[in-house]
């Protein structure tokens, strides 16, 4: 149930809104601006190709079977891609983005309902704050923000229906939420499927609903989903190789495969990696500091759970030295939501504890202000002509914010939350154009286009197990119109990217294109075969 509590202030709600809708622009401000890379590439030269082969079921990587990944985000590219006019950018970044509100949406209706209204709000707007996924991730057309909110939908099914006695509601909606993320990014939604159930059915003292048959409807529903597509998949290609190479990806990140030394390593630094990912929510948890913090937690069923489900899904995570922290960005919002909770029954923290996240929040406000006015001297921006009126425009709104913040303490953590959005718009309005501007993948697009310009419409390939930059390969795609694929034959008349150590006598060498400390060249085999 609800806890009671008053009704939150006017003038605070209204700070809330406005960070809303500041956190919600920033997210979108320049969103396609800077061009692909990383993984990007890769998630739509699948969806490319699998549209080019008009088969949605089986991944294709140019022109081999692709299993390091289940096709459920390829397919939201594609989907993406049709909606907002091709594969660029914008398009591949925005499910990212949607899924970062969705997340947020989510934690707002179950803090509502669960906790209070400021409690919704808290949840809401830390988690797409948090400095690792504000600043980095949700810029990225990368999976994992996507996963992110369909494990904390199964989380979030587990927990409601379980509170309103819908057991059938309960199993069937959190394990076809589990099976998606299985399409989506294979085995470890088993791990936190299983984990969460378990746990939260031991805390709860309700085991015999293992043995129920609203259970075997959840497990019905996760077959369906999961056994549905590995037949579809069976009808084009071995089932079993796939399987084999999911285990064999997720083994990898296991303590089994790595040195005692990387073991120890991980066990301290991983924590430490979490942490430096969390600011602004970070400072909350200062008033988490405290003796009989779980005994708090206990008070409210939602807090319990968050903390249950934080404590077995992170560990394995922390014991496993191939883990990263993207792997585990669904369990972010329940470390802020104990802070949060913590915050709220400040009354009867020791003083240092709202003395310093009060510190804490007004460092961070004067020099995102600070920071407004050093545009001016960052040579790297001179191209932008905005770059004066930002900058004052920023600094004053965040001067304000500062005022404000000395004038009402109690508005110190909503004015944080606006500071930081300020943040990201700034950092939208000039570092993505001047990523831009200068990114090294400008290079990756000349390469394309020189490549492109001397095939014409002659077929290219990629040789043997050749590997140039992906992000060439994307632009060199968009061009063309066709996806590039790999061969191990020669054939007349065909263009390939060949290891340049590796070139036969007498072959041509049209261009140069190194990739890491590897020289490829464009060749071409002549008409007749010769060399």
């Amino acid at each position: 149930m609800p806890e009671p509590s008053l009704p939150l202030a006017r003038d605070i709600k209204r700070l809330y809104w406005l960070a809303s809708f500041l956190v919600f622009i920033s997210l979108f401000v320049n969103l396609g601006k800077q061009p692909v890379y990383l993984e990007e590439p890769r998630r739509a030269m699948i969806a490319m190709e699998m549209e080019e082969n008009g088969n949605f079921i089986v991944p294709m990587q140019l022109g081999e079977y692709y299993y390091a990944k289940p096709p459920l985000f390829n397919w939201v590219v594609w989907a993406s891609s049709r909606l907002t006019g091709g594969y660029n950018g914008w398009a591949l970044r925005l499910p990212t983005a949607l899924s970062l509100i969705g997340a947020s949406l989510l934690l707002f209706l179950l803090g509502r309902r669960y906790v209070n209204e400021e409690f919704a709000w808290l949840g809401a707007l830390l988690y797409p704050t948090c400095a690792g996924l504000y600043f980095y991730f949700s810029l990225l057309g990368e999976i994992d923000l996507f996963y992110a909110l369909l494990t904390l939908g199964s989380f979030a099914a587990l927990f409601h229906f379980q509170q309103k006695g819908q057991y059938l509601l309960m199993f069937t909606v959190s394990y076809a939420l589990a099976g998606l993320g299985t399409l989506a990014k294979g085995l470890p939604s088993l791990l936190f499927l299983g984990l969460s159930v378990l746990a939260w059915l031991w805390y709860t003292s309700e085991w015999k609903r293992l043995f129920s048959l609203a259970h075997l409807a959840g497990i019905f529903a996760f077959g369906a989903i999961v056994g549905g597509y590995m037949l579809a998949y069976h009808q084009y290609n071995d089932i079993g190789v796939y399987l084999r190479a999911l285990f064999s990806e997720s083994s990898e990140r296991t303590a089994a495969e790595h040195g005692l030394l990387d073991f120890l390593k991980h066990l301290l630094t991983f924590p430490l990696e979490t942490l430096k990912d969390l600011p602004p929510g970070l400072f909350l948890l200062v008033f988490a500091l405290r003796p009989g913090l779980w005994s708090l937690l206990k008070r409210n069923p939602y807090l319990a759970f968050a903390g249950l489900i934080l404590l077995v899904n992170y560990l394995p995570y922390w014991l496993s030295p191939g883990a990263r922290q993207r792997y585990i960005y669904m369990l972010y919002p329940f470390i802020f939501l104990i802070g949060a909770y913590a915050y709220q029954h400040r009354d009867d923290a020791p003083g240092w504890q709202p003395r310093t996240f009060r510190i804490l929040s007004g460092v961070v406000i004067a020099l995102v202000g600070l920071g407004s006015l050093a545009l001016n001297f960052v040579p790297g921006l001179d191209f932008l002509p905005y770059r004066l009126p930002l900058s004052l425009l920023s600094f004053t709104l965040l001067a304000l914010a500062f005022f404000y913040y000395l004038r009402r303490p109690r508005w110190s953590l909503p004015l944080l939350i606006i500071a930081a959005a300020i943040g990201r718009l700034i950092f939208g309005l000039t570092v993505l154009p001047q990523r831009a501007h200068q990114s090294a993948a400008q290079k990756d697009i000349q390469v394309a286009r020189d490549i492109a310009h001397i095939v014409d419409g002659s077929p290219l390939y990629i040789y043997a197990d050749g590997r140039i930059s992906f992000s060439t390969i994307f632009h060199l795609n968009l061009i063309r119109g066709r996806t590039l694929h790999r061969s191990c034959e020669m054939t007349p008349g065909a263009y390939y990217l060949y290891r340049q150590k590796e070139l036969p006598e007498g072959y041509p060498v049209l261009m140069d294109i190194p990739y890491e400390d590897t020289l490829y060249v464009l060749t071409r085999l002549p008409l007749d075969g010769a060399d």
